[in-house]
């Protein structure tokens, strides 16, 4: 996962990202459609819908959908939900052009937790719907999960980039280093970020560090410049950490904080210090994007980064003893690098890693490290694509394709599956290519069983 993109800018939603986008919600106290609403606050134009008021016909108008939904009681469905679902989910429909996702709110504490929620998702993939991202689950006032969803909505909606819906603690770490890793490569440029801690810190493999990043000075000052304020250094302090209104006016009051960047956990904890691989994307003013700016060049060596750890259940470790293929792309191989890393701290079953990046004489991060964990069985096999050369002119998706055999051997040997990377072309085309070597219900078989684990943006 790495670097997130479309997080390293602040710009607010204009333009017809809501265009055919549907926000339904089931909620029985309330708090489903509150966080529908706020979903939809990233979508301009969306229709927002309860599904007790749904049809068929307007859920295949739509292309896109986002699904809020509770679940009540005993697994069962809201009270103005339930003649939904006898009567429109008691069997698929045709849904082959709609794109969606679910979030499904629950109490752990009842056996049936989502239930409700995960009976949705299940029948729009029955009926052809293709997942946006995976189905997030979310307990009571579950900050972690609510934070991935609207992670996961700023993927899917580019620039438009809201403020944080909760506000979480931070804590400084210190900003070890950073190297260029693929300097030549036709890519952005991509660094390996250090940071340390102020006391000990344990996580697990998927984890994710949530960075508040700042501000560029030079920014800040063109801003100040074209409002007439330059001079003001108390303003300019203040604007270093706030969202930047886009049309010149003055400061809006109060000060929107700048929402905060996910990045994937490369290292283990018994490493002392999170690692993670960042990839420096321009903003829309032609200087580096908030995010990635912060990380690979504003901030100082040595200087203090506001981090926190938010755990990452959906893409956590299995049992040592189950095998492991790690499939991504681009920065998304820190996701897995946590991965391989605790399996050879641990030991335990083979580790099988598929990997694209654009060019074989540039793009190769922990190519050494790779090397050793090849050469004392860790890692027992690798495959790599390289899109940009021309000998290869090939994605990851093609590796997995390839390998059908061996990726069918390793299915039924109960290994588990992570993907971990780009939403937009690779994630949807590594799961077609699964869903063609696997079948669907045994691939949405190994989804409910914990081993197709996904961290996608």
């Amino acid at each position: 996962m790495g670097l997130r993109p479309v997080a390293n800018w602040s710009a607010p939603s204009t333009g017809t990202l809501g265009k055919n986008m549907l926000v339904v919600h089931a909620s029985q106290t309330g708090n489903a459609e509150r966080i529908a609403r706020l979903s939809a606050a990233a979508f301009p134009g969306a229709t927002v819908r309860s599904l007790a008021t749904l049809d068929q016909d307007s859920l295949r108008a739509a292309r896109r959908a986002l699904f809020v939904v509770a679940t009540y009681g005993e697994g069962d469905a809201p009270d103005r939900a339930r003649k939904f679902e006898v009567t429109t989910m008691a069997t698929p429909i045709d849904l082959g052009t709609l794109d969606y996702a679910v979030l499904a709110l629950g109490d752990r504490e009842y056996r049936d937790f989502c239930a409700f929620g995960h009976r949705v998702d299940a029948w729009l993939h029955a009926s052809g719907g293709r997942r946006l991202f995976d189905r997030v689950d979310l307990d009571g006032a579950d900050i972690d999960a609510e934070r991935h969803w609207q992670q996961q909505l700023s993927a899917i909606a580019g620039a438009a980039i809201q403020p944080d819906w909760q506000r979480a603690d931070y804590t400084p770490w210190t900003l070890v280093s950073r190297e260029h890793v693929n300097p030549g490569s036709p890519g952005g440029a991509v660094y390996r970020i250090m940071l340390a801690p102020h006391a000990p810190t344990i996580w697990t493999p998927g984890a994710i560090a949530e960075v508040l990043p700042r501000h560029d000075p030079a920014r800040v000052d063109r801003w100040l410049a074209r409002v007439g304020r330059y001079d003001d250094s108390a303003l300019r302090e203040t604007l270093l950490d706030k969202i930047l209104p886009d049309d010149g006016g003055d400061c809006p009051a109060p000060l929107q904080a700048l929402a905060h960047r996910d990045y994937s956990i490369a290292s283990i904890a018994a490493s002392g210090a999170v690692e993670l691989l960042v990839r420096a994307c321009p903003g829309p003013d032609g200087g580096l994007g908030i995010g990635s700016g912060w990380l690979t060049k504003v901030a100082p060596i040595g200087g203090a980064i506001l981090l926190r750890i938010r755990d990452n259940p959906g893409f956590g470790p299995v049992e040592p003893t189950i095998p492991i293929v790690l499939i991504g792309n681009g920065t998304g191989l820190a996701g897995l690098m946590a991965h391989l890393r605790d399996r050879a701290a641990v030991g335990g079953a083979p580790a099988w890693l598929l990997y694209g990046e654009r060019s074989g004489a540039h793009d190769r991060p922990f190519a050494a490290e790779l090397e050793t964990l090849s050469t004392d069985g860790s890692l027992s096999r690798i495959d790599r694509a390289f899109s940009r050369d021309a000998e290869c002119d090939r994605y990851v998706q093609h590796l997995a394709a390839d390998a059908a055999d061996e990726m069918l051997e390793w299915a039924e040997r109960g290994a588990a599956i992570y993907v971990c990377g780009s939403l937009a072309g690779m994630a949807s085309a590594v799961d077609a290519a699964l869903r063609a070597i696997l079948g669907d219900a045994r691939l949405e078989e190994i989804a409910e069983q914990g081993r197709y684990c996904r961290d996608i943006y």
